[in-house]
Parts: C-alpha cells; sequence; structure tokens
C-alpha cells in the first residue's frame, strides 16, 4: 500500500525528531527571585559529553480479515560532543560526532538489523544505507545564551545508498540532539512547583511542522549518582497536517493528518554541571491516512506510539 509505506517513512522522520521544540516560553507562575534559581542548561568548554540516546517507533498498521500488525522502528546512537571555547566570541565551539549507530526495523515475518560495531551487518543493504551517514561529523558554535548559530559538516560518506529515500540518520541527528539538550528550560528563575508554558512548531522530518503546547512543571530535586538535579515533568498535545506532496516515495500528493493523543516526558537536569543527565519523552498520536479510493472521503486512522530517552554517559575532560 503506497500510502502505508508513506507512514513508514513518516515514523523513520520521527525517530529524528525528538525532544525538538523550538517556539516561545511563557512562565506561568512566576517565582519569588529570593526563592528561585535559575535552570539554565549549558556546554562547558574543554569538556567531552557522551550521550546515549534512543527512540523507538510502533506503528500498528491494517492487516487482511480486519486484523492488525505491528510494526516497529528502533534507532540507538551513542553521540560524543567535544567542546572548546569559541574562537573570538562568546559562546562554545562543539565537534559531534556518532560514536555508535543502531537500527532495527521489526515485523511479524521479518527484522532488519544494522549495527555499527558489527562488521557482517554493515555488508547488508541496510547497513550499506547508514554507514555513509555515521562517518560524517558536525561542527557547531553556540553564543552564549546559549543558541546555535553555525554549523558545519564534515568527513565523507560512502558510495550512494542502496535504499533510495530511506532517511538516514547523521549530521542532522546530531544537531537535533545537541539543540534538543537546550530546549524547554525556563525564561526565569524558578522554585519546585512552577510551571512554564511552550508553544510553538515541530519539525517532522522532510514532511513539515506540527504546532505543539508543552507544559513543564519543576516538581524538585533528587540526588542522582551523587549530584543534585532539579527533576523537570511534563506533558502536551501535537497537531497538524504534514504534506506528502513532492517527490516522496510512496506518496502521490496530499497530507497526512497527524494528532497527538499525549505528550508526557521527565527530564533530570544536574545543577551543578548544568547538563541534563537524562531524560525521557513518550508520544501517543494517530496519522490520518486518505484512502486509495479517490471517490471516498474516508480516512484510515493509524495509531503510532513513540518512545524516546536521553542520558548522559560520561563527562570528562578533553
Amino acid at each position: 500500500m503506497k500510502k502505508l509505506s508513506t507512514v513508514f517513512t513518516l515514523a523513520l522522520a520521527l525517530l529524528g525528531g525528538a525532544l525538538i521544540f523550538s517556539g516561545e516560553l511563557r512562565a506561568q507562575e512566576p517565582a519569588l527571585a529570593a526563592e528561585a534559581e535559575k535552570l539554565a542548561p549549558a556546554f562547558i568548554p574543554g569538556k567531552i559529553y557522551t550521550y546515549q540516546n534512543q527512540t523507538t517507533v510502533t506503528m500498528k498498521l491494517p492487516a487482511p480479515e480486519g486484523k492488525t500488525i505491528e510494526r516497529q522502528v528502533v534507532m540507538a546512537q551513542q553521540a560524543k560532543l567535544v567542546t572548546a571555547p569559541r574562537t573570538g566570541e562568546a559562546g562554545v565551539a562543539i565537534d559531534a560526532s556518532t560514536e555508535r549507530m543502531q537500527f532495527t526495523v521489526k515485523s511479524p515475518d521479518r527484522e532488519m538489523k544494522y549495527d555499527s560495531e558489527d562488521e557482517a551487518s554493515k555488508q547488508t543493504k541496510l547497513g550499506q544505507h547508514f554507514e555513509g551517514s555515521r562517518r560524517r561529523s558536525l561542527s557547531l558554535e553556540l553564543d552564549d545564551t546559549p543558541k546555535i548559530v553555525h554549523t558545519e559538516e564534515k568527513g565523507g560518506g560512502g558510495p550512494a545508498t542502496p535504499m533510495p529515500g530511506m532517511p538516514q540518520f547523521g549530521p542532522d541527528e546530531l544537531r537535533q540532539l545537541v539543540h534538543g539538550l537546550l530546549q524547554g528550560f525556563p525564561p526565569d528563575p524558578v522554585k519546585p512547583g512552577s510551571e512554564w508554558t511552550q508553544k510553538g512548531k515541530r519539525p517532522i522530518g522532510q514532511f513539515g511542522d506540527t504546532e505543539f503546547e508543552i507544559t513543564y512543571r519543576y516538581t524538585g530535586d533528587e540526588t542522582v549518582d551523587g549530584a543534585e538535579c532539579a527533576i523537570i515533568e511534563f506533558s502536551g498535545q501535537m497537531k497538524g497536517d504534514v504534506s506528502v506532496s513532492g517527490p516522496q516515495p510512496g506518496t502521490e500528493g496530499g497530507k497526512l493528518g497527524f494528532e497527538s493523543k499525549g505528550l508526557q516526558g521527565r527530564l533530570v537536569f544536574d545543577k551543578l554541571r548544568r547538563a541534563v543527565r537524562e531524560s525521557s519523552q513518550t508520544v501517543t498520536m494517530t496519522v490520518d491516512v486518505p484512502s486509495q479510493d479517490r471517490l471516498s472521503n474516508r480516512k484510515l486512522r493509524l495509531p503510532i506510539r513513540q518512545e524516546t530517552s536521553v542520558k548522559l554517559v560520561s563527562l570528562q575532560d578533553a
């Protein structure tokens, strides 16, 4: 089914879009300055940050006789971020690279795997598809706000992919990781119990943007591995029509109706190191796929679940 292959491509785009929310932040209950503190993330020059992140997208697709089948896509990445002072200006420079990548597609009758540390899997079509992008790295410059103000890709790719149309994961995902680790924090000092809301748009790969509104709540502090950490919980909604017009694989133009049924997450922020130690997020959503019958206005509603986790596994001097 061509439309379902489009949904599969959309699911792959969702793998690279976790935790990326760019929009306006508004505090809902200003805290008293004497009791509040600023929760402001920052990359410290002269450090090596190693993050592991994993995104799982699970889809339930229609099958004959009114049944459904489950298809699951898992992408895991270990990224190294080497920081240094920014030349001539305030801020930080980051050299970001992928240390390891794993990718799995599961369906009831088939499983495809790629692991950058498994030589055998590198020789498969899936492995050849990802090897080129994995070798590319990314240089970023952040100002002192902090905001990404410049990026430059480095490194060469491999041969042409044997799976054209399938998304690759490389520099774009490294940029999204860095960007996502800086997002969602309050614009003003806060204390436990404070809430703030973020509204804006979220990119869904090459398909376009969806609108979102997320409410964050500073629930309190916990000691994690000996470090005092702020715990922030968040929830919200996303919705919009994502375009499938143009040269998208398996499409004939039109739009897919996209709506989240719930977005929930939690992040652990190390106050001393000013870094996200852990973050998790779950989004349940539906995608309305137009009928293949041009004379029908019926839409097929497909449920999709996206689960994302990010963890700081190492922080050391460069």
